[in-house]
């Protein structure tokens, strides 16, 4: 073979060895991509697969990580065969086609009437209930003249044992006034809802049955019948407005801007809720709009409701406005505003605490969905709270030293293994959620060992937005943003009177009674904080008394 063609030979071979390096190059750019696309997918997969051990767990098991739930028993699920039969059982039920044992599905009775609509205004006067009868009578009318007649007009007022009728017998004079011969009635005492037929008993009563015990007005509608007192329920809706709306622009007002004013630390949390939308004029059907009920624990003083249509930093700077001390609230974007922006003209402003509840609750998740590193967090954050637990009874400044010998080398310790575990770490998994969590709310989880009288955590404010998840189960939807906001005035009473161990509808009947007579100036005086102390200062005889005026002592 000559040079030539072995140079061409080789030449040749040069050319396929390059081409065939040009393919590896590529199937190896593919196989990278590949690669790349079979990563994503196993970390969808792996996504929806711990949505589906969270939704697992709320379907049978505890709602909540506080419920005696160890590192343990999180190692062991799974390993137990109940939950798979479970799943199979909820599943069969409810495959379709399948109906309640007993029959069929039940079909819509086309004979059923609609419900009544109401009639007017009740007539009292013809009711069976027992009465009580007050005289309203003018002693400087009695002097002058003649008493003619007496005119009676009727309330239903609620006592313990029941409803009863109150008639309020007016006295008629018969008098003279510059030497001609008239006729005077005696002035009733001022009331709350002058042209209500009820008493303010039963507005108390209705209060606590909704807004303390749950029960929503189409069952109390059904009890009042059994128990011959016809009370519809879009009066009752009227009444709770009516109440609403007067708590909330006299006592509940003075609560909130004490609060702002006077307290060193409030917990809020925030909640939806569904509002009944406004009926459009072509009769068509629209979805419920949605709203949002804060919550704000006080010190030991107050816990406030607000109802905002928006959850968004503005509302949640209104709110707040001219507070400057501590704020505990969750790592929400909206509560960010609060720290860049000055609210006093004093350029104070207050500062955000964490909450390590909402710290623990990502690493619960991710412990789950069976991240073993989770685990480890998890056992570090119940150290801190076993520790905090031995000073749990003593006072704001010992509670501070002990944090500053105690919890702050066991903070230390969890944020240097977070940031450890943080670099190991890749993609966005429940677990890396719960890293980045405690990295970025580290400044205002450690706040806690700024001051005594802060808790760990947030969970006040989430106990007191029980009331809302009760109601918001019981009642579905609220009847407008009026009718939501003066929920959110009696839901601050009531849970303000269960802090301060007073019943609430006794409160509501002595307040709503002395509410007239009282200096709009002195509405904080009515709060519940301060009710045991004004309450022992008034005429005990006048607040036991159905209807009469109410003296209101000096202020001290």
């Amino acid at each position: 073979m000559d040079k030539g063609t072995l140079r061409q030979e080789l030449a040749g071979s040069r050319a396929i060895i390059a081409s065939l390096r040009e393919q590896i190059k590529l199937l190896s750019d593919e196989l990278t991509t590949v690669k790349g696309q079979n990563e994503a997918l196993q970390q969808t997969f792996t996504s929806y697969a711990c949505e589906n051990d969270l939704l697992k767990r709320r379907l049978f098991g505890t709602k909540s990580e506080h419920t005696n739930t160890s590192e343990f028993q999180l190692i062991l699920q799974g390993l137990l065969p109940e939950d798979e039969k479970l799943r199979k059982q909820f599943e069969k039920e409810l495959a379709p086609g399948n109906t309640p044992e007993g029959g069929d599905k039940p079909k819509p009775d086309p004979e059923r009437k609609p419900r009544p609509k109401p009639t007017g205004r009740r007539n009292l006067a013809l009711s069976n209930l027992p009465r009580i009868t007050v005289n309203i009578e003018n002693a400087e009318l009695a002097k002058q003249g003649r008493v003619i007649n007496w005119d009676e007009s009727y309330e239903l007022m609620r006592l313990r044992g029941g409803f009863r009728v109150l008639v309020k017998r007016t006295a008629v004079y018969e008098t003279q006034v510059a030497g001609r011969k008239t006729v005077l009635a005696a002035v009733q005492p001022p009331r709350v809802f002058e042209r209500s037929m009820s008493h303010v008993s039963v507005y108390a009563w209705l209060a606590c049955q909704k807004f303390a015990l749950g029960v929503p007005h189409y069952r109390l509608e059904q009890h009042l019948a059994g128990a011959f007192v016809s009370i519809d329920r879009g009066t009752m809706s009227r009444y709770m407005e009516d109440l609403g709306g007067t708590l909330g622009a006299t006592i509940v007002e003075a609560m909130l801007k004490d609060a702002r004013a006077n307290c060193h630390v409030l917990s809020t949390d925030a909640t939806g809720a569904a509002i009944q939308p406004i009926p459009s004029g072509d009769g068509r059907h629209q979805a419920c709009k949605k709203g949002h009920f804060f919550t704000i624990v006080a010190d030991r003083e107050h816990v406030l409701y607000h109802y905002t249509e928006s959850h968004t930093s503005n509302a949640v700077a209104d709110l707040f406005k001219g507070f400057t001390g501590l704020l505990q609230a969750d790592a929400s974007s909206v509560y960010d505003v609060l720290e860049r922006r000055v609210l006093d003209s004093d350029e104070t402003n207050l500062k955000l605490v964490g909450c390590w509840a909402h710290c623990r609750r990502y690493f619960f998740e991710a412990s789950i969905c069976r991240y073993p590193g989770a685990l480890d967090g998890l056992v570090r954050i119940r150290e801190m709270y076993t520790a905090e637990s031995l000073y749990a009874n003593a006072s704001p400044r010992e509670r501070h030293a002990f944090r500053a010998t105690m919890l702050a080398p066991l903070m230390d310790d969890f944020f240097s293994w977070v940031k450890t575990a943080r670099r190991g770490q890749r993609g966005r998994t429940k677990f890396t959620q719960a890293l980045v969590y405690a990295s970025n709310q580290e400044q205002e989880l450690r706040r806690v060992l700024d001051d005594g009288r802060l808790p760990l955590d947030n969970t006040r404010s989430e106990r007191a937005l029980r009331r809302i998840v009760v109601g918001r189960k019981n009642w579905l939807f609220y009847g407008s943003d009026v009718h939501a906001e003066s929920a959110a005035s009696i839901f601050s009473i009531v849970a303000s009177c269960r802090l301060h161990r007073l019943d609430p509808e006794q409160y509501l009947c002595d307040v709503l009674r002395a509410l007239p007579h009282w200096p709009p100036e002195r509405y904080i005086e009515l709060a519940p904080s301060r009710w045991a102390h004004t309450r022992s200062r008034l005429d005990t005889g006048q607040l036991a008394h159905p209807l009469c005026e109410i003296t209101v002592p000096q202020r001290e």
